[in-house]
């Protein structure tokens, strides 16, 4: 079932701001046609939604590259505004019969791979070094979000 990975938001919060900024119901979610791999970490969950036909999902099924990867973004939501860090990516179905958006945490690139260390590498019992880099992660991707 959906939900677990929320949307980020359009604005990186500021401990000086008294309030938030108005933004609208749905996100203006944005991609890079840059293709990349899909990661994914065994056992982690993922959300997955079905995009509408349009002249978008046509043109990434008609490239027939199920094995390849958009990544997308929500602009303004990273400290230095910009796109920001990636949430997740457009894949089409390894049948080729529709699109699919995959949403994952916050920055999943500097994620995941921390979490297979955590898995293989250090047997689910990190050390100092491995907390430290979470740590980074978190001070670098923590921010308010919103649920699809």
């Amino acid at each position: 079932a959906p939900g677990h990975w929320p949307l980020p938001e359009s604005f990186w919060p500021d401990v000086s701001m008294h309030t938030l900024p108005c933004r609208n119901a749905q996100p203006t979610i944005v991609f890079s046609c840059v293709d990349h791999r899909p990661m994914v970490v065994e056992n982690l969950p993922f959300d997955k939604y079905e995009l509408e036909p349009s002249p978008l999902t046509q043109y990434l099924l008609e490239r027939r590259t199920p094995t390849l990867c958009w990544q997308v973004f929500v602009e303004k939501s990273g400290p230095g505004g910009g796109l920001g860090y990636t949430f997740g990516y457009l894949k089409a179905s390894t049948t080729g019969t529709c699109v699919n958006l995959f949403v994952m945490p916050y920055n999943y690139p500097q994620l995941l791979p921390l979490l297979e260390d955590l898995v293989h590498k250090h047997k689910m019992k990190p050390q100092r070094p491995w907390r430290a880099d979470l740590n980074a992660i978190y001070r670098q991707s923590h921010r308010t979000t919103s649920r699809l």
